[in-house]
């Protein structure tokens, strides 16, 4: 997809999840072009990636990068994006708050993993399940990861300007958009329908910055997105407030709140899969107790109403 916002071009970029690491879905990359090259995002690093990375870039005349600008520190968006610098001399630039991803993944990951475990493990959930989903998950950290040479920024201007960086905390705390004109690459700040989150209350902020813009990229999934698409996120994030309120009325552990929000959720078969459901109850929670609709009492969780009648922001 080509589009010019602004006088910048714009072109989007698919690139796969490698079919070496099994199925998974893919990251939108995006070329701006105008004043500088610069890349936004970059996929997961594989060999069948990097020969896809290079053909459609060497096609659209842009190897030469400038730069590669990173939405946040995550492996899916950064790992090719570490192979670019090295291949093409590009600034691979991060913010700081995410800048520790990129030198130390599997530590990352171990970090959010214990962040989750004493609460799983108090909420109900089997250790031993929980402890092959660590090993799962470190495993796939070490194999995936890729050294990378960086800068890192609070914010930033290229392009003589035509290009910055919007603070998007919420998805991750160095999350950030790129913006260009009305448009703004946001990364997994929004994605359609749904995206984690590790703080609720920044999420909601830096939604409510999206609104502004005209055209919105995402790092996954259907782009542009628009003002109605983040509403409806937003709307999303309220239903599964109020789920939480639901199932917390007479009282429940968190393992109840994740079965409940994650229904189809088969506890039996890939253990490695419930970490993300366990973080974002716990991130649920955590934004409900803050604003003080529910108390932990033991092992249980209370809730002092089904509904949220005052805006979430």
């Amino acid at each position: 997809m080509n589009s010019i916002v602004d006088e910048m071009k714009i072109t989007q970029i698919k690139v796969p999840f490698p079919s070496e690491y099994g199925s998974g879905r893919s990251t939108n990359a995006y070329l701006l072009e105008g004043g500088a090259k610069i890349l936004v995002d970059s996929g997961l690093d594989s060999e069948e990636n990097r020969r896809f990375i290079r053909k459609t870039l060497e096609k659209a005349g842009a190897w030469d990068l400038d730069v590669i600008l990173l939405t946040h520190g995550h492996l899916d968006h950064f790992s090719l994006g570490a192979y670019l610098q090295q291949e093409t001399g590009a600034a691979l630039m991060v913010h700081e708050a995410d800048a520790g991803m990129l030198s130390d993944y599997s530590s990352h990951y171990s970090k959010w993993f214990e962040e989750a475990y004493e609460h799983a493990v108090e909420g109900g959930f089997d250790p031993s399940v929980l402890g092959e989903a660590r090993i799962k998950l470190i495993t796939g950290a070490s194999i995936l990861t890729r050294s990378a040479v960086y800068e890192t920024f609070t914010e930033t201007s290229l392009a003589g300007g035509a290009v910055r960086t919007l603070h998007l905390p919420g998805h991750t705390e160095g999350s950030v958009g790129v913006v260009a004109g009305e448009a703004v690459f946001c990364g997994d700040a929004a994605i359609e329908g749904s995206t984690a989150v590790t703080d609720l209350k920044e999420e909601f902020n830096s939604l409510e910055k999206l609104k502004v813009f005209k055209f919105i990229y995402p790092g996954h999934e259907r782009a542009p997105l628009a003002r109605a698409d983040i509403e409806a996120l937003e709307s999303h994030f309220v239903s599964r407030l109020e789920e939480v309120l639901r199932v917390t009325k007479g009282g429940a552990t968190l393992k109840e709140i994740v079965i409940s929000l994650y229904r189809g959720l088969d506890l039996a078969q890939a253990p490695y899969k419930i970490i993300l459901p366990i973080n974002q109850a716990i991130s649920y929670l955590k934004y409900l107790e803050a604003e003080g609709h529910v108390e932990k009492r033991g092992r249980r969780w209370y809730s002092f109403r089904e509904r949220l009648s005052s805006p979430v922001l």
